[in-house]
């Protein structure tokens, strides 16, 4: 299980040798994964950027000299190039993004806000992808090779009822991973996603309740895979779909 004491302890001795060097950004970084992603980089040695629009959940992560906060979002192709380019003044190129920015949303085909929910799905869980991994293309080169990791969901493979828009936009995002994955592991750059089931997170809890939440994938099993896929022991691994589905 992804987060044994056994798998942790693993990830912490595997992956610090060399993490003063690296630059991580993390998109989404006052969300309930985007926290912890924050917080378990800076513990295994990494410079990181937290990335989001609330300023007062930036605040909340705290303050080291290793973290820089970015008030932006990147569901345009501007605001993924002032991403980056906040990065580079913080701490020069990076080598790495983890974007957590999506969204979900349900309803059947035929409701009344099923076109609404198509154009807003696509943009925060594919078009968001598409412009931030375009804008860390330079960056990553500039580097000699880097990682690039989103999150996607069990939906993208495994698509149900009334969460059409949802299930699409995160084989988009599948299908992004794997294409550009195609188009640059020539270069040492990685491009992977995540298929996640649910997440245990406090606003997944207040909107489902308590009583499955044991069964849920947790915030340090999400950290757990991004160690490991933004790794020398992940050399060989280009465009993968990582199930991180936990007892769901």
């Amino acid at each position: 299980m992804w987060a044994s004491r056994v798998w942790r302890d693993f990830v912490e001795a595997r992956y610090d040798e060399g993490m003063d060097k690296r630059v991580v950004v993390i998109t989404g970084a006052a969300g309930g994964v985007g926290r912890q992603l924050v917080r378990r980089w800076l513990d295994a040695g990494a410079r990181v950027v937290g990335v989001d629009r609330s300023a007062n959940g930036l605040a909340a992560l705290g303050s080291s000299d290793r973290l820089a906060t970015v008030m932006g979002e990147g569901m345009t192709e501007d605001g993924a190039l002032a991403i980056v380019a906040a990065t580079r003044e913080a701490f020069g190129a990076p080598d790495t993004l983890i974007h957590t920015v999506g969204g979900f949303a349900m309803g059947p085909v035929s409701g009344d806000e099923a076109a609404k929910q198509w154009d807003l799905m696509m943009a925060l869980n594919a078009t968001s992808n598409f412009h931030c991994y375009r804008a860390m293309l330079p960056a990553l080169r500039e580097r000699g090779g880097g990682w690039l990791v989103g999150i996607a969901s069990r939906a993208a493979v495994h698509p149900t009822a009334n969460i059409a828009a949802y299930a699409a936009s995160k084989a988009a995002l599948v299908a992004l991973t794997q294409a550009l994955a195609d188009e640059v592991r020539k270069e040492n750059i990685h491009v992977n996603v995540l298929l996640a089931s649910t997440i245990d997170t406090p606003a997944n809890r207040a909107a489902m309740g308590e009583k499955s939440a044991a069964n849920w994938v947790t915030p340090d099993d999400i950290a757990d895979a991004t160690l490991f896929l933004c790794s020398d022991q992940a050399r060989a691994v280009h465009g993968a779909t990582l199930e991180v589905y936990g007892k769901a």
